[in-house]
């Protein structure tokens, strides 16, 4: 599947993705758990990758605090025309989205402000990183991606990059964050969060149920190169297999990465929450 193809897929169904991910009986509880697993501190700049419809954004907002600042990402048109709606009618001046692919995000120290094609990446909206809120946005805290790392084809690499993001910012400003907030210093926070099936004995009773879920939400193509008539022949399994590949290389990826990473697992142990400190540049 490529980037196009998602973005069409999530853009198709934008509203009721929307419904689903504010909606659902489990996701505040999730959502609140992975934003406090994720510990960003009052003023920081936080980026959440593969932001969907904004569901998190008010949990991240409520955390940063009016001199903070959120920054939302998807390659998806659709779902952040939602995302747009919710901020404006919060009237959150310091939450923004954009439209970008969360592998390479368009954040970027001016040492890589261009990509392969010279193309200026180091902007959101059109502005500057340098000039979003009257700071410099490209000295990243934290990062969070929830429900993305199992569409991605290079997991660990996606977590490569967003580990970058948040070492490469200034260790002056996390120094004097960590002062007020009475802890952490140097580096940034990551957290990756998502759904595979479960290892725990009640949980695998509902495998199965599971599997065939993510077979009906995966976006057309999965992302696994095979022709339409073996992906249809290897049906769930394939899907979900790929899932549960993904989620470990991910997860793994963080621990191998932070410090100090820890996972929790909720909803019978489908859902996983992995977060950790990233040691500064």
């Amino acid at each position: 599947m490529s980037g196009r193809d998602a973005a069409a897929f999530y853009t198709r169904y934008a509203r009721l993705y929307d419904r689903l991910a504010t909606d659902a009986p489990f996701v505040t509880g999730l959502r609140e758990r992975v934003v406090e697993a994720l510990d960003p501190d009052r003023g920081d700049v936080v980026v959440e990758m593969g932001c969907g419809t904004g569901a998190n954004l008010p949990y991240l907002r409520e955390r940063v605090g009016r001199g903070g600042t959120v920054i939302g990402l998807d390659v998806s048109g659709g779902v952040l025309g939602r995302a747009r709606e919710r901020i404006e009618r919060a009237g959150w001046g310091n939450v923004h989205v954009a439209r970008a692919d969360a592998t390479r995000p368009p954040l970027r120290a001016p040492t890589d402000a261009l990509d392969g094609s010279g193309r200026n990446v180091s902007d959101i909206d059109g502005r500057n990183v340098s000039d979003i809120d009257g700071r410099n946005v490209s000295d990243v805290d934290a990062v969070l991606a929830t429900f993305l790392t199992g569409m991605l084809a290079d997991p660990e690499g996606a977590v490569d990059e967003w580990c970058r993001l948040v070492a490469d910012g200034d260790p002056s400003d996390r120094g004097e964050a960590a002062a007020v907030s009475g802890g952490r210093s140097g580096g940034g926070r990551i957290c990756v969060a998502g759904l595979a099936r479960s290892t725990e004995p009640i949980g695998r009773l509902l495998n199965p149920a599971f599997a065939a879920a993510v077979r009906l939400a995966a976006p057309p193509g999965g992302g696994d190169g095979l022709p339409r008539a073996r992906r249809e022949r290897s049906g769930a399994e394939s899907a979900v297999a790929r899932l549960d590949q993904r989620a470990v290389a991910a997860h793994g990826r963080v621990h191998e990465r932070c410090r100090d990473a820890s996972t929790t697992r909720l909803l019978g142990g489908f859902a996983r929450i992995t977060a950790g400190s990233v040691d500064g540049s």
